[in-house]
């Protein structure tokens, strides 16, 4: 009897069903440095929520800028001497943001345009939603089996740039009020930085390359 009853519930426990992931994932996203960023089939920001990234023009007429949580520039910031890649917020409350196209507040201006660009309009600046995304590098965090609790969990400061980004480094974030999922925390992982292989004679120069990341962000 206990023989029968042991193999009548043996199927059962052999296919029980997993539990259901209470985050979402977005694998192989890409995000481009300045130079793509109003490149239609590349760009320079990034959705969290979706894992899609836009070119600064595409922000603006095909989707909504509150969709943009991070974005991606290659060089000197806060008188860094040595260009680095930078994930960072479209905005920070935390300065006074001069938008000169030469000599002001990086990494901004860089998204910004000159008067006889044709990209002027699009630039960061004009932007109706600037979402100030928190951001900040951390260690010792277990991605690959993240769950909604362990990022919550995670402490996440006033910090709205995450710089000297390189393969292997994970950085956590929480979104603006402003964002289109307001709150929500999240892990980015990078898994590779790659050439554009449309320009070979720049491979190797950061402001053409682009990221590629692992995003994993509450439901």
């Amino acid at each position: 009897m206990f023989i029968l009853i042991g193999t009548m519930l043996l199927p059962f426990a052999t296919f029980a069903k997993k539990p259901k992931s209470n985050v979402n994932t977005y694998k192989d996203c890409y995000i481009y440095a300045q130079s793509g960023r109003n490149t239609d089939k590349k760009g320079s920001a990034l959705s969290l929520t979706t894992g899609e990234t836009f070119s600064l023009q595409n922000a603006n007429d095909k989707a909504d800028t509150k969709e943009i949580d991070v974005m991606l520039f290659f060089g000197k910031v806060n008188g860094g001497k040595t260009k680095v890649f930078h994930l960072f917020a479209p905005n920070d409350p935390s300065v006074t943001i001069d938008w000169t196209n030469d000599g002001g507040t990086s990494p901004f201006c860089k998204f910004e345009g000159k008067g006889d660009d044709k990209d002027a309009p699009y630039a960061l600046k004009n932007w109706k939603v600037r979402n100030a995304t928190k951001l900040v590098k951390v260690t010792n965090v277990n991605f690959e089996n993240a769950t909604s609790e362990s990022i919550d969990s995670l402490q996440i400061s006033d910090s709205y740039i995450a710089s000297d980004i390189k393969i292997g480094d994970f950085i956590a974030f929480k979104l603006a009020e402003t964002a289109a999922e307001p709150g929500k925390k999240g892990l980015i992982k990078v898994t590779a930085i790659e050439d554009d292989e449309e320009k070979p004679n720049l491979a190797g120069s950061g402001q053409y390359q682009r990221l590629i990341v692992e995003v994993k962000i509450q439901k």
